[in-house]
């Protein structure tokens, strides 16, 4: 089982993806844990940008059949798709809908939230002013959408990326993990079900 998880900035999807793969006991990965990963395996050099995220502050928007974003892509596809054929795992962020989406055994959700709730959330976690944190929330949400853009060739927080979307302001933490689960279970069910159909 493979689940990734991206997310608005504030909207708890890290903390919902660490404690998903702590209740189904399985591996948890987010840049931090991937980039010591590549560091491992010594491929972090080739990886630099895909985790220092430098080609959102050169080409925040480069188009999908430039040669250069192509080529810049390939490695890091090629190292998650290696990470994900090794052991479940929960995935957050890094594009992982999108690099890992011909994986059959791959759950994509995406978290959002209003982006009121976003910013009291980081203002009080972060005990910060409401205007710093609306700063800190455009500005994260921003990075992540060209990140996502130049490496995915598509919109970071449209429904049609992800096979589940969750709402983290309406749901607790608990029950989005519980959510997650249960609609892992029914895909598998589902998928093993379409497998044992004759063929026509």
């Amino acid at each position: 089982m493979i689940i990734t998880i991206g997310r608005e900035f504030g909207s708890y999807g890290h903390v919902i993806g660490r404690e998903l793969a702590k209740k189904l006991g399985i591996k948890y990965y987010d840049k931090e844990t991937l980039a010591q990963e590549a560091k491992k395996s010594g491929q972090y050099e080739e990886l630099r940008d895909f985790y220092e995220e430098q080609p959102v502050n050169s080409l925040l928007y480069v188009i999908a059949t430039d040669s250069r974003a192509q080529g810049q892509r390939r490695v890091p596809f090629q190292f998650l798709q290696k990470v994900a054929e090794q052991e479940d795992c929960v995935i957050v962020g890094r594009c992982g809908n999108y690099i890992l989406k011909d994986n059959p055994d791959m759950v994509s959700v995406f978290v959002h939230a209003p982006k009121e709730y976003r910013i009291d959330k980081t203002a009080a976690d972060r005990k910060i002013s409401s205007e710093k944190a609306r700063r800190l929330v455009e500005k994260e949400d921003k990075a992540r959408a060209g990140f996502h853009t130049y490496y995915a060739d598509e919109r970071w927080n449209e429904a049609d990326g992800y096979q589940l979307t969750i709402d983290s302001s309406v749901i607790s933490i608990e029950d989005a993990v519980d959510l997650i689960i249960d609609f892992a279970n029914r895909k598998e069910r589902q998928k093993n079900k379409a497998a044992a159909l004759p063929a026509k």
